[in-house]
């Protein structure tokens, strides 16, 4: 039976479409029979026309970021080809895409089952792959109360909030001073933004804990702005509560076989580089 390759490109990438019609065209010669190729843009993705066996991102994070909800509820594996700069979540080159599809056919790729947040958000549930901000629209501080397992931990006045998967732990996590998280760690970070006290630091819990955030009212928490992996953004308002946790779900992410995680923690980030 054939399998069905979505190729998923970000249009804003300079020659990405030309890019994966090539691809695609070698594909249909080399495997025949075997696969069925998709091409979508990014910017026109849904949860309708997200099908497949194997999904293939053309782009960079954000690509895999905005593919990932689709993906998770429908229990698709995602491998993500880097056309961009820093490419931290999509580890292959274009080179790579046929030892991807040989090996995805021959059932040798083990993929990783990557810690998803859940989001409960005026009762709709949605999926974050790296994280669950809550930050002022302005230049403001807001303040944000912090509940685990229903009891409350603190205020957070600053600059919002982070809270992140092992995998967003690299992401905007790690720029307002988290801590790096190796990825198959069973773990959930809190992350304060910008504290406007010395006493409140990141802290990381046990993901089998369930987490609060509630608005307060309070003088600049008028609008604020709840972001998931920064590319579904809601206005959140006083009085109003998210829930998060981890899901029961997984992202079944395709890793590259040459690399592994402090691997790419030198080369992109240069963790430990004098």
């Amino acid at each position: 039976m054939k399998k069905t390759i979505l190729f998923v490109y970000n249009p804003q990438k300079q020659n990405a479409l030309d890019v994966v019609k090539s691809l695609s065209l070698k594909l249909k010669n080399t495997f025949k029979e075997k696969i069925d190729v998709r091409l979508i843009s990014s910017e026109k993705l849904t949860k309708k026309n997200c099908v497949g066996d194997l999904i293939l991102t053309f782009g960079g994070d954000g690509t895999i970021l905005k593919v990932g909800p689709y993906a998770i509820e429908k229990e698709i594996p995602v491998a993500g080809i880097n056309l961009g700069g820093l490419g931290y979540l999509a580890e292959f080159k274009p080179k790579d895409i046929f030892y991807i599809i040989k090996n995805f056919l021959d059932e040798k790729i083990n993929f990783q089952r990557r810690t998803v947040l859940e989001i409960i958000y005026k009762n709709k549930a949605h999926y974050a792959i790296n994280d669950c901000v809550i930050k002022p629209l302005s230049s403001k501080v807001c303040n944000i109360e912090v509940f685990i397992e229903n009891q409350k931990i603190t205020d957070v006045i600053g600059d919002g909030i982070i809270v992140a998967t092992p995998t967003g732990s690299t992401a905007y996590s790690l720029a307002s001073g988290g801590s790096i998280v190796e990825p198959d760690a069973e773990v959930i970070l809190i992350t304060p933004i910008s504290p406007h006290t010395l006493s409140i630091r990141p802290i990381i819990i046990s993901s089998n804990k369930k987490i609060k955030l509630k608005i307060p009212i309070f003088k600049s928490n008028k609008n604020l702005l709840l972001s998931l992996d920064g590319q579904r953004n809601f206005i959140i308002k006083p009085q109003e509560e998210v829930f998060i946790f981890s899901s029961e779900r997984k992202l079944f992410f395709a890793p590259h076989p040459s690399k592994n995680f402090f691997k790419i923690l030198t080369q992109k980030l240069y963790w430990g580089k004098r």
